[in-house]
């Protein structure tokens, strides 16, 4: 036992291991600044599946986010982007604003110009 620390010892010096325990605490810290992006990405409501979007000005729509990584289909060129949660950041993304007063829940909208909705008796508009 005793030759096995002196050949660590003599490979790494009398206080290398301080130099891997530092390395392996920035590895762990890289790796749960990954983790909390990507979960914030995955529960939060900016980016859901099936959604629309424009990356860099190409149509694009949301197939799966995980914890991880978000998959895109890139429908100019059929393909499939994969994209880790913690670079979505710094990517230029868009995302169309419900028009004609249609929400963004699912389901139909509201259309003021229809006398009734659902229904419910809507006002009509004057146009």
């Amino acid at each position: 036992m005793d030759n096995i620390e002196d050949i660590a010892q003599l490979l790494i010096g009398k206080y290398g291991w301080m130099l891997v325990v530092a390395f392996i605490t920035l590895l762990f810290k890289d790796f749960v600044h990954k983790l909390l992006k990507g979960i914030s990405v995955f529960m939060g409501n900016d980016i859901n599946n099936d959604d629309i979007i424009y990356i860099s000005g190409r149509q694009a729509r949301v197939v799966r986010v995980t914890p991880t990584k978000t998959i895109f289909y890139m429908s100019d060129r059929g393909t499939k982007m994969m994209v880790a949660n913690d670079r979505l950041e710094t990517l230029a993304i868009e995302k169309e604003l419900p028009r004609n007063g249609k929400s963004l829940a699912k389901g139909p909208g509201v259309n003021l110009k229809k006398e009734v909705y659902d229904g419910h008796t809507v006002k009509k508009t004057n146009e």
